[in-house]
């Protein structure tokens, strides 16, 4: 049976939809809070994305309510979120951290919540 969840292609870095590209854009220039909470609180048309499982050319993801996001929010992601490209998970609260990369398409956005630690 084919897989038909989303993935990330690390080899192009594009974010597909079983066989299908879904965008080869993600947003490079600098993201910052304010602008994750516009997408994930605002009207925009949003898809929301968890990582589970890595590979040296594939990062498979799952797909997640927004409003259950949006509710875990505070706790979860807002304290433990870094934009630093640079980081180490050692070095932030917890020993861990969320990056959010933002990938953008015609009809909407992806953010892809990804936990490290």
């Amino acid at each position: 049976m084919p897989d038909f969840g989303f993935y990330i292609d690390t080899v192009n870095d594009h974010l597909y939809h079983g066989p299908h590209l879904v965008s080869d854009n993600e947003k490079v220039e600098q993201l910052n809070l304010e602008f994750i909470e516009m997408l994930l609180f605002g009207p925009e048309d949003v898809r929301c994305l968890i990582t589970r499982h890595h590979s040296s050319r594939r990062i498979q993801l799952e797909e997640q309510r927004r409003d259950q996001l949006q509710t875990t929010w505070e706790k979860t992601f807002k304290q433990h979120l870094t934009f630093n490209p640079g980081f180490l998970p050692e070095d932030l609260p917890n020993g861990y951290c969320w990056t959010i990369p933002v990938w953008r398409e015609n009809n909407g956005w992806y953010l892809v919540f990804t936990e490290h630690h």
